[in-house]
């Protein structure tokens, strides 16, 4: 058994009930950089360091006949270690068998090493997509926050005329100071979000409430709009199936379709410079989110090209919003697609299925 194991392409390692490693195949001696019988006989922590010194076996030796087939346990994601100490994401498959007639803990193990290099990768793409979308709301949010902040110096200095009176008016004082305090509130508001949209850390799959999620980032473009001549619209459907997901992530693909959005009509006249934004929930339990603009339209060329990374129609744009929004929605078990209207413009849906997607293996790094 050993001889066929040898010649299979896939790296196998074999070990003991006292964790010791009984065969390792070609493959095995490669991925980790051992020749010959180097590996017989080691402990299972010299390719596993934090595997425990024994485990706990499912069958007894007695149980394990050669010709039945062994117990598959699920795939686990470990950190396994090359020859030369140096760690690399791996995933282990392992099964407990007879192996020339000795009891014997198969393990399959795959590098995961360029599929995590590529994740990273592509969520660093997704962070500098947010970066470049907030650099396009700079100006509005700019003017946003420079309105609080004024309106706390007006209002501090009329405090400060207030208690100069005599006799002073404590009535006029006690509003002025909740008048500032809202106020700062408001500015505080306004750079959270900012904030969370920026960040980096790992993905954070919870319950959410995706009318708030909405809701959040059309509050945040709001005044984006009001620069643009562009009037915004905003349904949500009341009690909405609760989505599992991440909620920066899903900011981001809000905000990239409403900013697309606000491209498609700016060049409009007045009355078609409306983006309209949609959320209800579907007969099957989805989430429904439509983001629909009276701009052109998209050619059919357009229709087929425009989740492909690098494509872009801006004189200016990165090609990369919509990819990686498709992307994030995937990841998240839903769908996103872009349709023309019946009248006029185009309208892009993002369907999210109640309760999300399954919870990753390990925490991911957010881009």
């Amino acid at each position: 058994m050993r001889d066929a194991f040898e010649r299979v392409p896939v790296a196998i390692v074999g070990f003991s009930k006292r964790n010791e490693i009984v065969f390792a195949n070609e493959s095995a001696r490669a991925l980790f950089g051992y020749h010959g019988d180097a590996l017989t006989g080691a402990s299972g922590r010299m390719l596993f360091p934090d595997c425990p010194a024994s485990v706990e076996w499912n069958a007894s030796a007695a149980q394990l006949a050669p010709r039945v087939p062994p117990p598959v346990q699920s795939m686990q994601s470990v950190v396994a270690r090359r020859s030369d100490g140096a760690d690399f994401p791996a995933e282990v498959t392992m099964s407990e068998c007879c192996v020339d007639g000795a009891p014997t803990r198969l393990t399959v193990i795959v590098d995961r090493s360029e599929r995590v290099e590529l994740q990273r990768n592509r969520q660093e793409l997704a962070h500098l997509t947010r970066i470049s979308a907030l650099g396009e709301l700079a100006g509005s949010l700019a003017h946003e926050l420079n309105q609080p902040l004024t309106a706390i110096l007006s209002n501090a200095q009329a405090a400060q005329r207030f208690l100069e009176a005599d006799p002073t008016n404590l009535s006029e004082v006690r509003e002025t100071l909740k008048d500032i305090v809202d106020d700062n509130c408001r500015a505080g508001e306004i750079i959270r979000k900012m904030r969370a949209l920026v960040r980096k850390g790992d993905v954070d799959l919870q319950p959410l409430d995706v009318g708030g999620v909405v809701r959040d980032v059309v509050l945040l473009v709001h005044s984006d709009a009001i620069m643009r001549g562009i009037r915004t619209t905003l349904d949500i459907e009341n009690e909405l199936p609760v989505v599992r997901g991440d909620r920066v992530q899903l900011q981001q693909v809000v905000l990239n379709l409403l900013l697309n959005g606000f491209d498609a009509v700016r060049d409009g006249p007045a009355v078609d410079r409306v983006v309209t934004t949609q959320v209800w929930a579907e007969p099957d339990g989805a989430v429904r989110i439509c983001v629909c603009d009276r701009g052109h339209g998209l050619t059919v060329n357009q229709l087929d090209e425009i989740f492909k990374p690098f494509f872009t129609s801006k004189p200016h744009g990165l090609g990369l919003g919509l990819s990686i929004s498709r992307t994030i929605i995937a990841a998240h078990g839903g769908r996103l697609w872009a349709e023309n209207n019946a009248d006029r413009g185009a309208s892009f849906h993002v369907a999210l299925p109640a309760g999300g997607a399954a919870e990753p293996n390990r925490a991911r790094r957010q881009p």
